[in-house]
Order: C-alpha cells, then sequence, then structure tokens
C-alpha cells in the first residue's frame, strides 16, 4: 500500500473512445431508451411460388421493450390477405380463392453497432439491426367450396433499421425472410415447406416519458472563466502515461494495462519521496456523440482514475474529479479532414484519439 508520500505530478491519460457501450457504473436509461413500446406497422408479402398466390399486403402490431444497448425483445402479431390463383396445363389463372393467414413470433433484434438513444452518432442516427424469431401461423383459404385452415409452425430472419426522429417516435423498417412448416397443410400437401419473403414499415412509439440524465452537469464555462492551475511546485515532476489499451472501447473501466501503468507511475513517486497535497482529474472525449453522453463519459473515466488511485492508498479528501466532454479538443474534424483522415468513420475515430483523454494534476512537497 502506499502513504501520503507518494504522487506530485502532471499527467496526461489518453483515453481510447468509440461506439456501442456495454458495461459501465451509470444507469441504463443513461445510456439508452429503454422504455417499452408499441409499433403498428403495414406489410407487402412476396409469397413462394408454391403457394399460388399474387404478392398482397397486410400489417400487425409489435410490442417490445430494449433490454441492453444492444438488444430488443418483441411480440409481433400480423394478418396478411392474399389472392389466390390455380395452375393449369394452359398456364396460371387468377382465382377468387383467398389466403387469410394470422401470424404471431417471439423476436430477437440485435443492434450490432449499439442503440445508445437519439442522436447517439454525429454522422447518422439510424441504428441498423438483426431480428430472429419463431412462432406459429394460421394458413386460412377462403374457396367457393369451403374454407381450409390450418396452424404450422414458422420462424423468421432478417435485417431492419431503426430512426429515432424524436423521444416519442421512431420509424422502423425492415425485410424478412419467412419458414413456414406447411406439412399437414392439406391445402399445401405437395410441399414440406413454404419461403416467404415480408417487407415491413411501421411507427414506433415508446410509453411514459423520455429517460432524463441523472445529475446532467451543467454547460463547461469557457476557458478564460477557468483559472490556470498553479505551477507545480519545484518539486513536482511530470509523468505521461500512453493512450492505447487504458480503455476498452467506449468504457470507463480501467483495463489491466491501465492500472499496471498507474501502479507503475505511483511507484517512481512513492520512490520520489513527494508529500502530496491534491489531485485534481479532468476527464475528455473527442466530438463522436451528442454532448450529454460525452460530459458523462468524460466524468465517469475520472472517476474510474480516482476510485483505483484510492484504492492504492492516495486520499480520497484530496482528490477532485470533474468532466469536460468535447468543450477542450486539441485535434477537429476539420484537422481531420486537412489531413485526409477523415475518409470514413473508422479513419475518423483514429484521428480523434489526441481528444480522448484524463488529465492528472497534481501538487507536493518534497519531504524532509
Amino acid at each position: 500500500m502506499f502513504d501520503r508520500r507518494t504522487l506530485a505530478a502532471c499527467c496526461v491519460l489518453a483515453l481510447p473512445y468509440g461506439a456501442c457501450l456495454a458495461q459501465t457504473t451509470f444507469a441504463a436509461d443513461q445510456y439508452y431508451d429503454n422504455r417499452w413500446y408499441i409499433t403498428p406497422f403495414g406489410a407487402y408479402v412476396h409469397p413462394d411460388g408454391d403457394r399460388n398466390a399474387d404478392n398482397g399486403w397486410g400489417g400487425g402490431v409489435s410490442i417490445g421493450k430494449p433490454i441492453s444497448p444492444n438488444w430488443n425483445i418483441e411480440l409481433r402479431a400480423m394478418y396478411e390477405e392474399l389472392d389466390s390463383k390455380f395452375g393449369t396445363a394452359f398456364g396460371v389463372f387468377n382465382s377468387t380463392d383467398k389466403y387469410k393467414n394470422w401470424s404471431g413470433t417471439l423476436d430477437a433484434q440485435w443492434f450490432f453497432l449499439g442503440r445508445q438513444g437519439v442522436n447517439r452518432w454525429t454522422s447518422s442516427s439510424v441504428h441498423p439491426y438483426l431480428v430472429g424469431g419463431i412462432g406459429a401461423i394460421d394458413n386460412k383459404v377462403e374457396t367457393f367450396f369451403g374454407n381450409d385452415s390450418h396452424t404450422s409452425f414458422m420462424a423468421n430472419a432478417g435485417v431492419g433499421i431503426v430512426w429515432p426522429f424524436s423521444s416519442w417516435g421512431r420509424l422502423v423498417a425492415d425485410a424478412r425472410y419467412r419458414y413456414v412448416d406447411s406439412v399437414n397443410n392439406t391445402r399445401l400437401a405437395s410441399r414440406s415447406s413454404m419461403n416467404d419473403w415480408i417487407f415491413s414499415v411501421g411507427l414506433q412509439i415508446p410509453f411514459g416519458p423520455a429517460p432524463q440524465v441523472a445529475q446532467a452537469a451543467p454547460p463547461p464555462a469557457p476557458r478564460a472563466a477557468i483559472p490556470p492551475p498553479p505551477p507545480p511546485p519545484p518539486a513536482a515532476r511530470a509523468f505521461e502515461l500512453k493512450a492505447d489499451g487504458t480503455f476498452a472501447f467506449a468504457k470507463s473501466d480501467l483495463t489491466p494495462t491501465g492500472r499496471t501503468r498507474i501502479d507503475n507511475t505511483l511507484a517512481e513517486l512513492k520512490a520520489s519521496g513527494i508529500r502530496l497535497r491534491a489531485i485534481s482529474i479532468v476527464g475528455h472525449t473527442d466530438p463522436i456523440g451528442s454532448a450529454e453522453f460525452n460530459q458523462r463519459l468524460s466524468v465517469a473515466r475520472a472517476n474510474s482514475v480516482r476510485d483505483y488511485l484510492v484504492a492504492q492508498g492516495v486520499p480520497a479528501n484530496i482528490i477532485t474529479t470533474e468532466g469536460r466532454g468535447f468543450s477542450e479538443l486539441k485535434v477537429t474534424e476539420a484537422d481531420c479532414r486537412a489531413q485526409g483522415k477523415a475518409r470514413n468513420r473508422t479513419a475518423l475515430i483514429a484521428c480523434f484519439e489526441p481528444n480522448r483523454r484524463v488529465d492528472i494534476r497534481a501538487s507536493g512537497e518534497q519531504g524532509g
């Protein structure tokens, strides 16, 4: 353990940053909108050729809830109506028969880039997802001679997007491949299964008010209003820790590499014999993401460094922390574009690396 004669320095700790938040010390609704929602939708159905039916229209409703920044669970019910056809030796002709199908599924949606709320990305607020589910379908055929109805197992898989255009509504669109097990359907006895395509568009409406950010920090004051830190005493020493590997992608928890680097700094400062007086930790981010999101992230990373220092024996009452989000950029998007490093989002994230940092400023005096 370390005593009070352990630390006095000015350290710049650069923090890797990116997308898709996973596990942090904040409540879930501070990072993504986790309200229950309902989605009425319309659908266009392209049936399997062996159904002998024209393309048709349908619609339905789904009820769901985000359970993490990357996963949604939904219950989905849908009705569709298709005009039947019949084939002869002279060709395929329209019929007065109709398919009137009801289906229900339990679906899981995976937002592989993360679903963190409105305006999560500066480049786009559209969130893509993959979807898959299982359920049942009632294949009903109405004919001149009577009706034929049979319930079959079904499964679906596809891709879609969500556009959260406001706190009360989101536009949803997806395309799904549907498998229908029709072994026991007398109308479809010639086929063991059917494979249809479904294209749907809907309006997703969350229940209740949008979650509020707990203890949101006020906007940072202009730099001119913030007094510069006092110059270190003659006994002060400066250290710089490398940025790579200190934090995982978009997390506030220190990695083993980050903890090792701070341990090495503490050991060197302890050997210098400096008596600690005060430590100020300031978190910064790059401009990717909303101002609220980056403000919270900068505070979280500063607090992670503070908590680790306290765990190693540094007195908590001499440490202060704050976050300044992206108010003090070292590299702007214009700089990156001038250097040809903004061709795509991956290149822009790499160019912004100097902005993702934590400044640790400490003061102390040489012990006697």
